[in-house]
């Protein structure tokens, strides 16, 4: 048996299988600060993390993070900003469970999360010294998390 389903763009009915989970659009979640941060990335990682957590049928939301040097003129360019990649607490641990896929999908080396240590012992991609309020490494761009 199949769903029909109608194209939100076009209105052209779709034809699915019965396992499709269709994905509900990311303005059908509740605001930033209801939501759970997977992660905080460059646009091209956010990007295609989003591309996985919609294969795997979870709504979720990207936003641009605020920069925190408040008070200075933010001339970066958009793909050099930070993005947030927010999903709803139900699907934060499967989230996750994907973000560390596709984490390791595009950094082979990128050491298990039971082998990564504070920011304080550098950056856990490169190594790189970083201070320990960081939330981006100094060398490679890597948006550092703060510690638990």
């Amino acid at each position: 048996m199949s769903t029909v389903l109608a194209c939100p763009d076009c209105g052209v009915a779709l034809v699915a299988s019965d396992d499709f989970v269709p994905v509900r659009s990311p303005n059908d979640l509740p605001p930033v600060a209801q939501l759970v941060c997977v992660r905080t990335a460059s646009l091209s990682f956010a990007q295609g993390l989003s591309e996985r957590l919609s294969r795997a049928g979870i709504t979720h939301r990207l936003e641009i993070e605020p920069d925190s040097r408040e008070g200075e003129h933010n001339a970066r360019r958009p793909d050099s900003m930070p993005y947030g990649i927010y999903v709803r607490e139900p699907d934060a641990s499967r989230a996750r469970e994907l973000d560390a896929i596709h984490m390791r999908s595009q950094f082979p080396d990128f050491p298990e999360a039971s082998e990564v240590g504070a920011v304080g012992d550098g950056c856990p991609a490169c190594g790189a010294a970083a201070a320990p309020d960081a939330t981006e490494c100094p060398d490679c761009g890597l948006a550092l998390l703060e510690p638990a």
